[in-house]
């Protein structure tokens, strides 16, 4: 069986950029969930208002057992959800953090909705998906890493020397963004009511 590796973070955050160098770097293979959910046909509703699909999270997890019982070497798999993976297969989970303001003006230049990026961006203010994961795989196996300013082969080198047992990278190093920003700032991303797109 695989040993199974998590790159999650709020979409913006370099998860697809340090994944290309991770699968080049390291020569691990790289899985993106989504992906992997869309394709197997995983999925029980489309959300139009969030943009997004909403998983059969059962059938998920199964797959994800029997799927990488048939591998060997590591797999990493991308998502934004790192909860949903099974945490008794998990070795580690690495989330990738990106400032506020960086991360709003990358998702803007996607061509996002205001709602869109105003939600993703309070969600990394937050993190969500840090603590998800927190929650679930516990303070050990949670790695977090600032992007904002690094390159994504510096970024997957770390990632690799964490997998290969070198430990570039300490778990319980949390990334606290609400004690950073200025409140009217956080308060900005919170303004979206449901006025027009």
């Amino acid at each position: 069986m695989a040993s199974v590796y998590v790159l999650a973070g709020t979409p913006g955050t370099g998860k697809k950029s340090v994944a290309a160098k991770l699968a080049e770097q390291c020569g691990v293979l790289v899985v993106n969930l989504s992906s992997l959910v869309l394709e197997r046909g995983m999925v029980i509703a489309y959300d139009q208002e969030r943009d997004s699909y909403i998983i059969d999270e059962e059938r998920v997890v199964g797959f994800i057992e029997e799927y990488v019982s048939r591998l060997s070497g590591e797999v990493v798999f991308t998502t934004h959800y790192p909860e949903i993976l099974p945490k008794n297969i998990v070795h580690a989970v690495f989330i990738l953090r990106t400032h506020p303001l960086v991360l709003e003006e990358r998702l803007l230049n996607r061509g996002w909705s205001r709602r869109k990026v105003d939600e993703n961006v309070m969600a990394e203010i937050l993190g969500v998906v840090a603590y998800s994961a927190l929650e679930v795989f516990g303070e050990e196996r949670v790695y977090e890493i600032d992007t904002t300013t690094k390159r994504p082969e510096e970024v997957a080198e770390a990632i690799c020397r964490a997998i290969r047992g070198e430990m570039a990278l300490e778990p319980g190093v949390r990334i606290d963004w609400l004690s950073q920003l200025p409140l009217d700032v956080i308060k900005r991303f919170e303004s979206y009511e449901g006025s027009s797109d």
